[in-house]
């Protein structure tokens, strides 16, 4: 079999199995496991594939057509241009998670050396914390996480991007670390937290099944994570300190409360590419 009847076929076993991007995530699989870029992949088309190789993609094709995330099969992931390692256990970076991220450097604005104390609560593979160390060289980014799995992914992350002494990771639960940072404040704190109501997580698509429901459940009415935020840790916030929260698309008004009833002002909802709330944020007062 050649490459260019094995990416056929592949896209052909994916689209049956409901893949919304079946030549898409093919050639991707193909890319991968062979050690072709899309070039190559094409050049080579007509060649054909070692049997080794071809089992090992079947296989991973076979896994996907379950609705096992691509991400996990192929072990790594970019958010804002970092590379990162993902497997079975931490939340898989997406897209939408950039609004918070630049909502939080628009409001920090963009002032060379600065040298920022920044706080990220459930940190995951890191992404977060990453890209605003990323952005900010200068910076001190505490990351807190409290699995096992996602804490090694994100120690992990931190040494592929070479941001050791600037991500600090912190095996720590939320609910009951605040008080262990004694006076210590934060130019901006910033959360992806679990928000998925928890009756509604068995009825997620299918590739969310394969997550960590660790990092999802947010409780009976999904706000638990915003509640301990707003209380126990919005007074870690030095005082004009920026707070940019990820919310679901129906929670912008029950966070916007919480966050004004603790001492947030200038209180603002950022919509993602959809045109659906996405982050809340603003400034302490």
């Amino acid at each position: 079999m050649t490459y260019g009847e094995l990416l056929s076929q592949a896209a052909e076993r994916l689209r049956s199995a409901g893949n919304e991007n079946p030549h898409g995530e093919a050639r991707i699989l193909l890319e991968h496991f062979a050690g072709l870029d899309r070039l190559s992949l094409i050049e080579k088309r007509n060649t054909s594939v070692g049997s080794a190789e071809l089992g090992e993609i079947t296989a991973a094709v076979e896994k996907r057509c379950t609705g096992f995330p691509i991400q996990y099969i192929l072990g790594q992931w970019e958010f804002m241009g970092l590379p990162l390692t993902v497997g079975e256990g931490v939340l898989i970076p997406r897209d939408d998670t950039e609004v918070c991220v630049r909502e939080c450097i628009s409001a920090l604005g963009k002032k060379p050396g600065r040298k920022l104390r920044i706080l990220e609560l459930c940190s995951g593979s890191g992404a977060i914390a990453l890209a605003l160390a990323k952005e900010y060289p200068d910076a001190r980014v505490n990351a807190l996480e409290l699995s096992d799995q996602a804490f090694n992914h994100l120690c992990r992350n931190i040494a592929l991007n070479g941001m050791e002494g600037r991500v600090i990771p912190i095996k720590a639960d939320i609910f009951t670390s605040s008080d262990d940072f004694g006076d210590m404040t934060f130019d901006a704190l910033i959360s992806n937290p679990p928000y998925i109501r928890k009756d509604e997580i068995s009825s997620l698509q299918k590739e969310v099944g394969f997550e960590p429901v660790m990092a999802l459940d947010g409780g009976e009415d999904g706000l638990d994570f915003y509640r301990c935020i707003a209380e126990n840790w919005l007074s870690r916030l030095a005082p004009g300190g920026i707070i940019s929260l990820e919310i679901g698309e129906d929670q912008a008004a029950a966070v916007t409360q919480l966050l004004s009833a603790n001492g947030v002002s200038d209180i603002r909802t950022v919509k993602d590419i959809a045109g659906l709330d996405r982050c809340v944020a603003g400034r302490r007062l």
